[in-house]
């Protein structure tokens, strides 16, 4: 049981004692260059990203509202991570709660917690650091004066999941929305009687908040949900979205991490949305418009970002780097400027378009470790599915120049599972793979390259045009991945396969309703904490919370769903309204493509031409003047896993 008796300086004595024994000590003691510390602040927010250390540190949302919360007057912004299991048992054994970092405040003292939501596995670790943090699990049982609860980021878009435990979502770009919303809770805290009236007077001022408390999910006798009904006459939430990237506020003086993270680097957003319209991605559609930094600018960031941290390495980052008009133009400016530093330039995974061969020649300075690229299917049958123009000639002409460019090994990402997949779509992922390995030795250059092809499952995910679409059981996933395996001939390409099981329960979870938060609550009693590492997660004791929730998991992961069936998002705006969402799903039954906006014309996707302010700062392109095809609404009469593969 966590006391509610700690302050800091009793949270520094337990400290000094534990901090021998646990792993990775410097994760939990602060004090890291460039942290703020404001012990005067009206307010105090921990941000908190629902995992380790190594992990959180690295998200660069979490950055940003940090930089933002602090330079704010009267407000202080603190980080919280999920401990590692070592020290959560420790902080159990002996009752002391969860601090933040800056000050060691148990984070029931805080005013606002606000946590990060990037993937569905990490749920559970929210639950558990408000139970490790002296704060009830279940908002129903939270006093007046306990921290209200928030959350943003992905995991928003879909909010019904957790709504018995989160007070508040942000919907949205965070930047400008974490300010509006703190102004308005300081001036509102104080004058209303209960949590509820202060919660509702939020969610009057700012339309970007969804509160559970006044939405009532209805189900009807099938299960299915009929409606998430708006209480007392709330308004329906909108997203909030920064539409000037070139001048959103960003952090040049990040805190400066005392231990090795997974992104171990200054990390600068060079755009922001992808208007590709892949069909999985969930980002790309949720994301629009779509928004660039300029070169002249991303320079400006990256100077002062090296000068406040000495970190060597920059990556450039968005939904799609190489999709950026002007990345080669910025590459040549960043290195002329800091080459002489001996900074790096990194790229996330790249699209496959003509940019590719020239990347590797520019790109030729920094440490020849990997190049990461981003193929998703290596068939032309299922790009129409998905909607990815890329071309192969381009992907191979990019790989031979990565290895003439000195280039030690090629990363590929792939997806299995994807509706209408067969078997021969399967066979030219191990081929794909093969011909990048074997490119090295066409090239003249001796043995074959390495190559590591990274096999993801497809989960369905909710705001994209296959959020209709069951997905694949851990049985063919299974299937598909053996074969995979006895398929691979060259010694120089790996597979590595994502854990099926882990999929399955992340389909669960991403397009759960409200009644599935009991499964997660019985999961986390259970010990589901941290799930997202490998000596963590345990399938079977979902599946037994699952069952003692009298929750059917395949009813959420499995199950093909009717044009008009409710989903438990459709009250949340998304950014792309559910009509254009259900035409790309016929078009991807029918594999046909829809070219991107700026080729084929404004698809009135329900974001807006006028707001679209595609490539606007770099070349001033406001709209697009091509009609949109028509809707054309039909059940598709496919079954999508018709062929089977050989057994």
């Amino acid at each position: 049981m966590i006391a509610r008796t700690h302050d800091a300086p009793s949270i520094t004595r337990f400290l000094d004692r534990v901090l021998p024994t646990v792993k990775m000590p410097a994760q939990y003691v602060g004090g890291e260059t460039n942290q703020i510390v404001k012990r005067d602040a009206d307010v105090r927010v921990a941000l908190i990203y629902p995992d380790t250390y190594e992990i959180g540190m690295s998200h660069l949302g979490l950055r940003i509202l940090y930089d933002v919360v602090n330079r704010m007057e009267g407000f202080a912004a603190e980080r919280a991570f999920h401990p590692w299991s070592d020290m959560a048992e420790r902080l159990r054994t002996a009752g002391v709660p969860l601090f933040s970092l800056e000050t060691r405040t148990p984070l029931y003292r805080m005013d606002v917690l606000g946590f990060t939501l990037q993937y569905e596995l990490s749920y559970t670790n929210v639950l558990s650091m408000l139970e490790l943090g002296g704060v009830p699990m279940r908002r129903e049982d939270r006093a007046h004066r306990d921290p209200l609860v928030i959350a943003g980021g992905a995991g928003s878009l879909n909010p019904e999941l957790l709504g018995d435990f989160v007070d508040l979502f942000i919907l949205g770009d965070g930047e400008e929305a974490i300010a509006q919303f703190l102004t308005a809770y300081r001036e509102e805290r104080d004058r209303h009687p209960s949590r509820r009236a202060l919660l509702r007077a939020l969610v009057d001022r700012c339309s970007f908040l969804y509160a559970p408390e006044f939405f009532e999910p209805q189900y009807g006798p099938d299960g299915k949900l009929l409606a998430v009904k708006p209480l007392d006459g709330v308004r329906l939430p909108r997203r909030a979205v920064v539409y000037d990237l070139e001048n959103a506020p960003f952090p040049t003086k990040p805190v400066v991490p005392f231990v090795k993270t997974v992104h171990d680097r200054i990390t600068i957003e060079i755009m922001r949305g992808c208007v590709q319209g892949c069909r999985f991605c969930q980002a790309g559609y949720e994301k629009r418009p779509q928004r660039f930094r300029s070169k002249e600018k991303v320079l400006e960031l990256a100077k002062e970002s090296y000068k406040n941290t000495g970190l060597d390495e920059i990556g450039l980052t968005s939904l799609s780097s190489s999709d950026h008009p002007d990345l080669p133009g910025m590459m040549d400016l960043l290195h002329a400027e800091l080459g002489a530093q001996h900074v790096n330039l990194s790229l996330p995974s790249l699209r496959v378009n003509e940019q590719v061969l020239e990347l590797p020649k520019r790109i030729k300075n920094i440490r020849k470790s990997g190049l990461t690229l981003a193929p998703e299917v290596a068939s032309d049958r299922l790009r129409r599915i998905i909607n990815k123009n890329i071309l192969n000639q381009d992907l191979y002409k990019g790989t031979e120049e990565a290895w003439r460019q000195g280039w030690k090994t090629i990363k590929l990402y792939f997806m299995v599972g994807i509706p209408g997949e067969i078997e021969s779509d399967l066979r030219e992922i191990v081929t794909m793979a093969e011909t990048c390995s074997r490119l090295r030795t066409k090239a003249g250059l001796g043995r074959p390259g390495k190559v590591n092809a990274a096999v993801s499952t497809f989960v369905p995910k909710p705001h994209t045009p296959f959020q209709w679409h069951g997905q694949m059981t851990l049985e063919q996933v299974r299937h598909r991945q053996m074969h995979l395996e006895s398929w691979k001939s060259d010694r120089a390409v790996e597979l590595k396969l994502h854990d099926a099981e882990r999929s399955v329960i992340e389909g669960v979870l991403s397009r759960a309703d409200r009644r599935v938060g009991k499964a997660l609550e019985i999961a986390v009693r259970a010990g589901a904490i941290l799930d997202a590492w490998d000596e963590h997660f345990d399938y079977n004791r979902w599946m037994a919370a699952f069952a003692e929730a009298g929750i059917d998991p395949a009813w959420y992961a499995h199950r093909m769903r009717d044009r008009d069936e409710v989903f438990p998002w459709d009250h949340i705006d998304g950014g792309v309204h559910k009509e254009f969402q259900w035409v790309e799903y016929v078009k991807s039954v029918e594999q046909r493509e829809t070219p991107e906006c700026q080729i084929g014309g404004c698809g009135d996707c329900g974001v807006g031409a006028r707001n679209c302010v595609t490539i606007k700062a770099l070349t001033g392109y406001f709209g697009y003047s091509m009609p949109k095809e028509k809707a054309k609404f039909r059940e598709p009469k496919w079954d999508p896993f018709s062929e089977a593969l050989p057994s």
